[in-house]
């Protein structure tokens, strides 16, 4: 069985602030993707956000730290107000058995960072 949470571990804020400047506020701060045989489905999750700042927000690219994990979402800019998704993929039969954990980097230009921890249990 493989167990796999992924935490999304922001430097943008889940307040209700107006910000300067683009600004990502996460609709969830992590995903739980249960628990899963190497052999079984690949898993995906959905993280909405919300550009609550004064500019149009574009994010650029999503560094990986395995192969095991895909990310997907919109390069067009996201209109303030509007929301956005950021689609987490893991490809189970790519994963080792054992503990590991892994991140996901989503570069964007803003102050702020955004990190999406993944952990898992593979066996």
């Amino acid at each position: 069985m493989l167990c796999c949470v992924a935490l999304l571990l922001p430097l943008c804020s889940v307040a209700q602030t107006k910000y300067k400047g683009a600004h990502l506020r996460l609709q969830q701060t992590s995903c739980n993707f249960g628990e899963v045989s190497r052999s079984g489905e690949n898993r995906r999750c959905v993280v909405s956000f919300t550009n609550d700042g004064t500019e149009p927000l574009v994010l650029f690219a999503a560094i990986t730290s395995c192969s095991c994990l895909k990310v997907n979402f919109s390069r067009k800019p996201i209109p303030v107000g509007a929301k956005g998704e950021i689609e987490l993929l893991v490809d189970v039969k790519k994963m080792d058995k054992g503990i590991f954990h892994r991140v996901v980097a989503v570069d964007m230009p803003v102050t702020h960072g955004l990190y999406l921890q993944t952990e898992a249990a593979v066996h």
